[in-house]
């Protein structure tokens, strides 16, 4: 058997037949492994020596390393691995191949979709950004103590990136965007980035065509679902204020046609994966504005039970809250609507708040054995009661103990998580909505300067947590002398153009 017909070193490994298909093997990527590649055909290009990558183990094509969007590469002398563009997915410290393209000289007819598909993975700059997607965007997508391979960013996305492209072009928007802030480029993020995130939507809607008429393939509906996250992580990297909050309506409309809250099992576990995302997201945006709710509770409570632990990893709350919460917004919904009357309202809401006071983190399974998470829970824990307090009476003051008691608790929880934790960077939402209701000067510049580190540490922070927090600061320091009534943060969200709240994603 020649080179060009070796198998994959995962299938290599596991004694079974591999399709040798390029640039992964379609059958590691169906069973959810990752493909580790064609090693045989394939060079290093050495260690990266300066920029983000510094000493680390870094694979990257001459051609690569000339690229005007970035200055965090290293140059491969050797002539003959010029145009090679060449990935290493796993965590810095390893050198095993898990996902590469080949040279054009190579099987690059075989790469999944497209010609235009194929020909964007052999770019230099599409190299350059899933390298930045990979090793500085994936590992603060998901709190965890070490960069770990098991990743599900890049166990999932990266694949899909791959195979689909809407998937490919949400990867390279969102890596241009944060790329762009990273070095003060405005090409990038106004230019580039935007560019990427056009074509993302328009082959989005190609392959949501495809999955409503019934003729999609088996990665065609995970692609949707992954390519919508990645479109609102590009929003929350820019502004915070979701331009497509929309999607999260498509997605619950492709998961109503494909009747997911009776279809979805355990074994889907990348489906589960975007979708529990997709609802914790969507629940945020209701934070807002309770309308604007999208999940049905019967696809969220069938979601949430086929949840692992990554879900928390990635959104902090924990799934018993996370129902809890959503019964709450749900409930706001109803009565907004006029469908529920004010003593079944008042009642319910009462009857979740108790639950939440009640709730105790010690029967709670977190995603490692950390103290911290204790203190994560109990940050979203009292978050969720400011939520339903205000929901009740918006204009209660801010002094009232059951108000004053809950933004006590989410501070002091989230003192107790030092600045060197992942954990932090889950800590927005808590830290905003204690902001919101603090009457303390010295307090709001705490929520402000953790803020600023939640921003330092994982360099995807935007203005719209503190930029919401100044206007309702600012408007209570108007206020009357004796006017101690609350000034509702969400009155900051309206926008007057539209005649609707804007989708604020404050995660």
């Amino acid at each position: 058997m020649g080179q060009r017909d070796a198998p994959c070193l995962t299938c290599r490994q596991k004694a079974r037949k591999c399709d040798r298909a390029r640039p992964m093997c379609r059958r590691c990527i169906r069973m959810g492994l990752q493909c580790e590649g064609y090693p045989d055909k394939f060079r290093f290009c050495g260690i990266a020596s300066r920029g983000k990558w510094k000493n680390q183990d870094l694979p990257i094509s001459k051609d690569s390393a000339s690229t005007p969007t970035t200055d965090s590469t290293a140059t491969e002398p050797n002539a003959s691995t010029q145009g090679l563009a060449f990935h290493s997915w796993g965590p810095p410290s390893q050198n095993k191949v898990s996902s590469s393209v080949a040279s054009p000289e190579g099987n690059i007819k075989n790469t999944p979709g497209s010609q235009e598909h194929s020909k964007i993975l052999v770019s230099k700059e599409a190299e350059t950004f899933l390298v930045h997607y990979d090793r500085i965007i994936c590992p603060h997508q998901i709190a965890q103590p070490n960069d770990k391979k098991e990743n599900p960013y890049r166990l999932y996305v990266i694949p899909l990136a791959y195979e689909q492209l809407n998937v490919l072009y949400a990867v390279l928007g969102l890596s241009a965007c944060h790329m762009g802030h990273l070095n003060s480029d405005r090409h990038l993020y106004e230019s580039v980035a935007v560019d990427y995130r056009a074509k993302a939507i328009n082959a989005l809607g190609t392959t949501i065509n495809k999955v409503c008429s019934g003729n999609f393939e088996g990665s065609d509906v995970d692609s949707v679902f992954a390519t919508i996250q990645i479109l609102l992580l590009h929003d929350i990297c820019e502004t915070g204020i979701s331009t497509h909050g929309a999607h999260i309506s498509g997605a619950m409309s492709i998961c109503s046609q494909l009747k997911l809250d009776q279809n979805l099992t355990v074994d889907q576990e990348r489906t589960v994966f975007f979708l529990g995302n997709l609802l914790w997201l969507d629940i945020i945006r209701a934070f807002a504005a309770p309308e604007r709710l999208c999940f049905t509770h019967e696809l969220r409570s069938k979601i949430l039970s086929l949840c692992n632990l990554r879900f928390e990893s990635v959104n902090g709350c924990p799934r018993e809250i996370v129902l809890i919460i959503a019964t709450i917004l749900e409930c706001a919904k109803e009565y907004s609507a006029g469908r529920l009357e004010h003593p079944e309202f008042h009642d319910t809401i009462h009857g979740s708040i108790r639950k939440l006071y009640l709730w105790d983190s010690s029967r709670c399974f977190f995603p490692d054995n950390d103290v911290l998470w204790g203190s994560v829970s109990n940050a979203f824990r009292h978050a969720c009661i400011l939520r339903a307090w205000r929901l009740l009476d918006p204009s209660e003051p801010a002094s009232e103990p059951k108000i004053r008691d809950s933004v006590f608790e989410i501070l002091d929880s989230v003192a107790n998580i030092p600045s060197t934790s992942p954990l932090l960077e889950l800590m927005v939402l808590p830290l905003f909505m204690a902001g919101a209701d603090n009457l303390s000067a010295h307090s709001r510049h705490y929520v402000i300067l953790r803020l600023e580190q939640i921003k330092a540490r994982s360099e995807m922070g935007n203005t719209a947590p503190q930029s919401l927090l100044e206007k309702v600061w600012n408007a209570r320091a108007e206020q009357q002398k004796h006017d101690t009534s609350n000034i509702p943060w969400m009155s900051f969200t309206f926008n007057s153009d539209s005649s609707h709240h804007d989708d604020y994603l404050i995660i």
